[in-house]
């Protein structure tokens, strides 16, 4: 049974009855990302993430709103069935006397922001709602940001705060992801633009700041593996097989194959595959570019995907979340990146990589996992694959490209062009 049918059967049997702590949980673990109602006014919202939110639909001078009330989870920062009828009890009275909750709960809240990390919680709340890839944000914050700034009070910060924030992500990153500084500068330039419209802070400091004081200008990266190269990297990471899980290697033969995004496969539910018609849905909202595809599985994809639905051992996610206090149902996105950077001898997060720098001993220049795609596109063209058919197949639209993008178009050549690489990758895996 589907994650979306087994969605259904549990909501009608909250529908046939009343809903309890028991159902919920049991929608949340199923991971389905759907909007449910409870009872007259209450729903369970489940992100794409596989996190569940309480959210309270009210009409407020003839419009339909909604907001959301809390996260569902037992936790102490977290909301059950019964918080979560306490908050909509209370919401329900601010609209029955003529007020919308959503402008209350922000004049309350006002007051209750002293830290930088009393504002991020705010911002990345509405980061959860709002933005598709909100796992970005959060990132960003927990990793850069927070230890810098987050325990500092907003009338205190400076200039000289910001540049500090930026100095710690350049220092343990300008090496490998001079990008990754860039990002936090626009995150922190988010975060204030936050504040400000809140009215708990007069200035967004983070826009006197620009690329020159973090990561610099970008270069366009072009580094592409070749076929001869990726037989060694597999050897590499089958002889550190400790170091680089088999999960991870499955993960790389994919990407390598299919020419997918490394979001989108980490991402990937099972009832989006059909092994009988050999296609992947990937859908709108799971693409990066926002464009729908089919994507043709050659035989070895499947016999890949079919070892990793074992390994999953029943989840909805072909690649389970491996923590026991996940936020999300499928790994980290930097999973892959890590394990591939260990292997490259270079420090992962805070760790010391554990096997040195093996790849590099055997003559492969660095590399990063989205490097992959381009390998993928570049070895379609030394095999002959048409331009137009290499590009749809890894999802890729070119900017001021007009017309229809059909999920279907060039299947047929995109099945052949992904055997291609099949036979190709199926010899050195």
């Amino acid at each position: 049974m589907d994650t979306k049918e087994k969605h259904h059967q549990l909501v009608n049997k909250i529908k046939a009855g009343k809903a309890t702590d028991a159902a919920i949980k049991a929608i949340v673990n199923n991971g389905y990302e759907s909007l449910t109602r409870l009872e007259t006014g209450l729903f369970l919202r489940i992100s794409a993430e596989g996190t569940g939110f309480f959210s309270y639909q009210f009409t407020y001078l003839g419009k339909t709103r909604r907001m959301t009330l809390g996260t569902y989870g037992k936790q102490s920062d977290r909301m059950t069935l019964a918080d979560a009828r306490i908050a909509l009890a209370e919401a329900r009275a601010l609209v029955k006397n003529g007020h919308n909750p959503l402008v209350e709960r922000q004049r309350s809240k006002v007051s209750q922001f002293q830290t930088v990390d009393d504002l991020a919680q705010s911002w990345l709340e509405k980061a959860r709602v709002k933005i598709r890839h909100s796992n970005i944000p959060i990132r960003i914050y927990e990793q850069e940001i927070k230890s810098i700034l987050g325990g500092l009070r907003l009338d205190s910060i400076t200039g000289l705060d910001i540049k500090d924030a930026l100095d710690f992500v350049k220092e343990r990153k300008t090496e490998q992801r001079p990008t990754i500084v860039n990002d936090t500068l626009t995150h922190l330039k988010q975060l204030f633009k936050h504040g400000v419209k809140l009215g708990v802070i007069n200035h967004n400091l983070a826009l006197a700041f620009d690329n020159s004081d973090a990561g610099g200008t970008e270069k366009s990266r072009t580094r592409n593996p070749t076929i001869e190269e990726w037989e060694i990297i597999f050897s590499v990471m089958r002889t550190y097989q400790a170091h680089f899980t088999r999960e991870n290697y499955l993960a790389v033969a994919l990407l390598l194959i299919l020419g997918v995004r490394k979001g989108e496969l980490i991402s990937l539910q099972w009832n989006h595959m059909n092994f009988d018609k050999q296609t992947w849905f990937l859908e709108a909202e799971n693409s990066k570019n926002g464009y729908a595809l089919d994507i043709p599985l050659p035989p070895l994809a499947i016999e890949l995907f079919e070892e990793l639905k074992i390994r999953a051992n029943g989840s909805a996610y072909v690649f389970p979340s491996r923590r026991a206090s996940k936020r999300r149902g499928y790994i980290s996105d930097d999973t892959l990146n890590h394990a591939l950077t260990n292997l490259f001898g270079k420090k992962t997060g805070k760790l010391a990589s554990s096997t040195g720098d093996v790849l590099g001993e055997a003559g492969i220049e660095y590399f990063v996992i989205h490097d992959i795609r381009r390998s993928t596109r570049t070895i379609m063209s030394d095999n002959n694959v048409a331009d137009k058919v290499a590009e749809k197949a890894i999802n890729h639209l070119k900017k001021g490209v007009e017309g229809i993008y059909n999920r279907d178009s060039y299947f047929k050549k995109r099945f052949k062009a992904h055997k291609i690489m099949a036979k190709l990758v199926k010899k050195i895996v």
